[in-house]
């Protein structure tokens, strides 16, 4: 059994084909948010973890959503699969933090 090298096109054509991917994308996101900007949904500190300031609010909202309900609609996964692509540094560092091997470049 081989182990995937993960790298920038492959966690972008992840969140591309994999609704699940997406959610758990989200989910890594927003627990880089600090505790603060989790519950104003807005991003506070320039630190490079979490989302945007342009994505704090509606990124929240769906992972609010989420964390109640269970599901994302398909609506809603649309519109999360069109902003966490651009977080694919973040994502790849989480997955090397859980031991995948990543290659950066």
């Amino acid at each position: 059994m081989t182990q995937t090298t993960w790298n920038k096109q492959l966690i972008q054509q992840l969140i591309v084909q994999n609704d699940r991917a997406v959610v758990r994308a989200l989910l890594v996101l927003y627990d880089a948010q600090t505790p603060a900007e989790q519950a104003d949904s807005k991003t506070v500190e320039q630190n490079g973890a979490g989302f945007t300031g342009a994505d704090a609010e509606v990124l929240t909202s769906l992972v609010s959503f989420y964390t109640r309900a269970g599901f994302l609609t398909p609506k809603q996964v649309a519109l999360a699969r069109s902003r966490v692509p651009k977080y694919w540094r973040q994502l790849l560092a989480a997955a090397e933090r859980k031991g995948h091997s990543v290659v950066y470049a």
